[in-house]
């Protein structure tokens, strides 16, 4: 556990990135710091409309890529079965809450699977901030390490209303720029699409679609070469494009809001290696 002057830095930073590319970085810096939380994950829910992943963030030491999977498998097939934090969600209450979970508490043995055995995550505590929209933040201890204790609950439960505020602002701040502009908000987008991508594919044109490539994206992802072009080759083909100019005509057509399989108007084409 981090000093009092550590965690007041911690979250001083937190609040000086809220907008910017790195504010997921920071909530984690800030939760370890309170809890020494190795994992973190944010959703967003308004009424009547879907749970959506604000982001993922943690390197996994062996399994690359988990908190981004684990969270798009948790929105595409199991909040649902995440009842207790559901009901949170959906309560009028004003004063975020926290809760902790463990992994043999989880009943449903394909969540427990795929967002904590697969990634030997051992105990999960949520913030949840009910409300329109509804925000969860959720930490997650990797097996390795001991479970929270009552006093990691007693400092979430402290800073919790500070953590939900800048999470609320740094979402507002996001939307102000456009919808779908980071990596969990296109895969999202491209996972909504049915054409049958795997959460792996989705993550991989996404990151395609903000410039990066195959090759940053492989040792940013902890992915071989060969990994990141056979996981581009099935996504092109499940979304019926061939190439890079393609995957962006896309990128463009999301963007505006007009179907994937609409000619966006005004198109220029655009240079990019497939």
């Amino acid at each position: 556990m981090a000093s009092d002057r550590a965690t007041a830095t911690a979250l001083a930073d937190l609040v000086g990135a809220i907008g910017t590319d790195g504010f997921a970085a920071r909530f984690l810096d800030a939760l370890n710091a309170l809890a020494e939380v190795d994992l973190c994950s944010v959703f967003v829910r308004g009424r009547r409309q879907p749970l959506r992943l604000l982001f993922a963030e943690g390197r996994h030491p062996i399994n690359a890529g988990f908190p981004m999977r684990a969270s798009l498998d948790y929105i595409r097939t199991f909040w649902r079965s995440d009842r207790r934090i559901a009901a949170l969600a959906r309560s009028v209450g004003a004063a975020p809450v926290v809760v902790r979970t463990s992994a043999a508490e989880i009943a449903d043995p394909a969540w427990r699977a795929a967002c904590y055995e697969r990634g030997g995550v051992a105990e999960r505590v949520s913030v949840v901030r009910a409300g329109n929209p509804a925000f969860v933040a959720n930490g997650y201890r990797l097996g390795g390490s001991a479970g929270f204790t009552a006093t990691d609950l007693e400092r979430f439960e402290a800073h919790s209303a500070l953590l939900m505020a800048a999470v609320e602002r740094h979402a507002h701040a996001c939307s102000a720029g456009g919808p779908m502009l980071d990596e969990a908000g296109l895969a999202q987008s491209l996972l909504a699409l049915q054409c049958g991508l795997s959460n792996r594919e989705a993550e991989i044109s996404a990151a395609m679609m903000l410039g990066e490539t195959q090759e940053e994206i492989a040792s940013r992802k902890q992915l071989s070469h060969g990994s990141v072009v056979t996981y581009r080759r099935r996504a092109y083909g499940k979304l019926g494009i061939d190439n890079r100019r393609a995957l962006l005509r896309l990128h463009r057509r999301l963007l505006s809001g007009l179907p994937p399989g609409e000619a966006a108007t005004a198109e220029r084409p655009m240079a990019g290696r497939d």
